[in-house]
């Protein structure tokens, strides 16, 4: 189409699919990566579960688009939700500042054994709380161990009276 020169050209321009940025839900729970997603006119495209011991169980631990990436209104993302440890293998639960009783149904619970306890002098804490455990918590161990606590007391009687009991 051809127009004379010096004639008045209007145009009409079409709304554009609006863009939205994509949230970063790395890290989020599930039902809160939901929640961010709609509330930004996006939907949930494909999710893959896979186990990762590195974050909790119900987790997003990748997305694509990645967040901050702009997207279409109404276009899908596509998540990968954290399974937790994988079956069979163990975590060290982190048992700092609990009391010793607690500490020990913890270690239990996460399918370890207590190991030796060892007591040490703290005004600061509350008497027979853990100040220190021998794996570090969120280890991933392939089969059970044993955990050595330190544990606080308040003087060195107290050190002696768990020697004798």
């Amino acid at each position: 189409m051809k127009v004379k020169e010096g004639r008045t050209v209007r145009l009409t321009i079409a709304n554009a699919e609006r863009s939205v940025m994509v949230p970063d839900l790395i890290g989020r729970s599930e039902r809160s990566a939901e929640l961010d997603i709609s509330q930004v006119g996006l939907e949930i495209d494909t999710v893959y579960k896979e186990y990762n011991s590195d974050v909790p169980a119900g987790n997003v631990t990748w997305q694509y688009p990645k967040g901050g990436d702009m997207l279409s209104r109404g276009m899908g993302v596509h998540l990968t939700i954290s399974l937790g440890v994988p079956p069979n293998f163990f975590q060290a639960p982190n048992i700092f500042g609990l009391s010793k009783k607690k500490a020990i149904v913890e270690i239990e619970k996460s399918g370890f054994s207590l190991g030796k306890v060892y007591y040490r002098q703290n005004e600061d804490l509350i008497p027979y709380t853990v100040l220190d455990q021998s794996l570090k918590p969120g280890t991933v161990l392939e089969k059970s161990a044993t955990i050595d606590l330190t544990i606080s007391v308040l003087d060195m009687q107290d050190i002696f009276n768990n020697i004798v009991d």
